[in-house]
């Protein structure tokens, strides 16, 4: 029962959220002999006069909530330093409980910062802090929408708290930005030719690893495709870290975990001077309904210096009757004689104890994914937890018997990779 109650639980935050949702503004600074710290405090005080904020440690990057008055701010006990009574009191609203006191806040603030003492209730012990106003934003505005975070709720536990789509900097997002920028470093030897390569990169707050390109023949495409590969590193990273928040808030098994996101296998499959193709694959969990068992593949059009496109390659997609993109029927067709041809698909039961391939599933939960020696895979991705087992290649085919789907200029995608291994 406990992820129904926290979904429940989701759903009432997101309308609170909508409700009283107030601007805020970041700060940036130091707390005397504690290190640099970034915090985000609300705007305008609630109709009850309270402000709600976090901050984080820059070091280590992980969420601690803030809730009081202008004049002193509380900062919680994480949930397995609180007595008994209260945990059992607040067990299932995933909320922190700021009756138990860990620290205060007192300050004040104007145009120009925040600055004032830090004081730890337990010991007495104070230090001074001199924050400097930084940005403002409108959290709401770079949210998950409610359909979005629901998902996140059932589907692993927590995301990102950025929607999809939007882009993490500093004028749309920028305490998740202070909270990322200039902590991945390379990791591990660059890989490829003279051409074009890459290294893998790694946060070592969360041990992710994820890939930058470090050659390519046109230096501004290689920009543009380091700022995606950044963005969807940043995106991940900050699930992890949004799980290590949980401390304050959760009781669960996966409370103040990094989610599973440090065991995540982020792999170069593919890389060319036309394109790159990776798989994000694992199992994240932080309190859901079930983990998150997931096989994502991201392809890169290196030619244009974007996400690919992967009508520019084959006859990938094509409008429906109801105006709504879907599978080309050249494509279904072309699926469908590769599936026939198959003869050991995996079987696995639907939920109702109906055997099928997991070739069967396509084209509703199709993904692309390109793969040494020159093949085009035809992937399971997305698809629920109940066929999981299903997730990743079924069915390839070498690039030159694509000819059938293969869209005019699509073969200047379909060059020859350089080794990766």
């Amino acid at each position: 029962m406990r992820p129904l109650i926290r979904i429940a639980w989701v759903l009432v935050a997101l309308h609170a959220g909508f409700a009283h949702a107030a601007p805020r503004t970041v700060y940036e600074g130091t707390l005397q002999g504690a290190g640099a710290v970034v915090m985000e405090l609300d705007d305008r005080p609630a109709a009850d006069g309270s402000i709600s904020g976090r901050y984080f440690y820059a070091q280590h990057g992980v969420d601690i909530p803030l809730h009081g008055t202008p004049a002193q701010l509380v900062e919680p006990l994480v949930r397995t330093q609180l007595p008994d009574d209260a945990r059992d009191a607040s067990g299932f609203r995933g909320q922190a409980d700021f009756d138990h006191a860990a620290a205060t806040w007192q300050g004040t603030r104007d145009k120009a910062g925040y600055r004032g003492r830090w004081t730890d209730t337990r010991s007495g012990k104070t230090r001074s802090f001199a924050l400097r106003r930084v940005a403002e934003y409108d959290p709401d505005a770079v949210a998950p929408g409610s359909v979005e975070a629901v998902t996140n709720s059932i589907a692993g536990g927590v995301g990102s708290g950025i929607a999809s789509g939007v882009a993490i900097d500093m004028r749309q997002a920028p305490y998740a930005t202070l909270k990322l920028a200039g902590h991945a470093q390379p990791a591990g030897p660059e890989i490829g030719d003279g051409t074009v390569a890459y290294r893998m990169w790694r946060d070592p707050r969360t041990k992710l690893m994820y890939p930058r390109l470090s050659r390519h023949p046109d230096p501004a495409v290689m920009a543009r495709i380091n700022r995606l590969l950044e963005q969807q590193h940043w995106q991940m990273n900050l699930a992890a870290l949004e799980c290590a928040s949980t401390r304050y808030s959760d009781d669960g098994p996966a409370a103040g975990s990094l989610g599973g996101y440090d065991d995540e296998q982020v792999t170069v499959t593919w890389l060319s001077p036309a394109a790159l193709g990776i798989v994000e694959s694992g199992s994240t969990y932080c309190g859901g309904a079930h983990p998150n068992n997931h096989y994502d593949p991201v392809t890169f059009d290196l030619l244009r210096g974007t996400y690919l496109d992967w009508n520019r390659v084959i006859d990938a997609a094509a409008t429906g009757k109801d105006g709504d993109p879907g599978t080309s029927p050249a494509l279904v067709s072309f699926i469908t004689r590769l599936r026939d041809k198959a003869t050991h698909g995996q079987q696995v039961t639907d939920g109702e104890s109906d055997s099928l391939s997991c070739a069967d599933v396509f084209p509703e939960y199709l993904a692309f994914e390109l793969d040494a020696p020159g093949k085009l895979s035809f992937v399971v991705s997305g698809i629920g937890h109940a066929m999981g087992a299903c997730l990743g290649p079924q069915l390839d085919v070498p690039f030159a018997a694509l000819a059938p789907i293969l869209r005019p200029g699509g073969a200047r995608y379909l060059v020859p990779g350089v080794k990766l291994k």
